[in-house]
């Protein structure tokens, strides 16, 4: 038998970790958009001299921006982490018999 009060909370955390793991992704996607744009343009730019591959640049500018995110990065991710472990904790409850006084 399913116990509605301790699905409910459950159901909160999780739908609470999709939208956390929806910010990193955007965040992400920002990161890499960023980088492309930043690359595209110092490309252009700098046509006659190469500095390095422009793979390897687009590397440097990921990491680059990556290191000016890394606060909201770390944020979210340690954000992430509790509710992974409040959702296994929830779940391990709901898991558990439920033992009732015999009335």
């Amino acid at each position: 038998m399913i116990d509605i009060r301790a699905s409910k909370p459950l159901a909160k955390a999780i739908g609470a970790r999709r939208e956390t793991q929806r910010h990193l992704e955007c965040l992400t996607r920002q990161i890499m958009a960023r980088a492309s744009r930043q690359a595209t343009t110092v490309n252009v730019q700098s046509r006659t001299r190469r500095r390095s591959g422009p793979r390897t640049y687009y590397r440097e500018l990921i990491e680059r921006i990556t290191f000016e995110c890394w606060v909201e990065l770390d944020m979210i991710t340690c954000r992430h982490a509790m509710q992974e472990q409040v959702i296994s904790e929830l779940q391990h409850c709901d898991d558990a018999p439920m033992h009732h006084p015999a009335t």
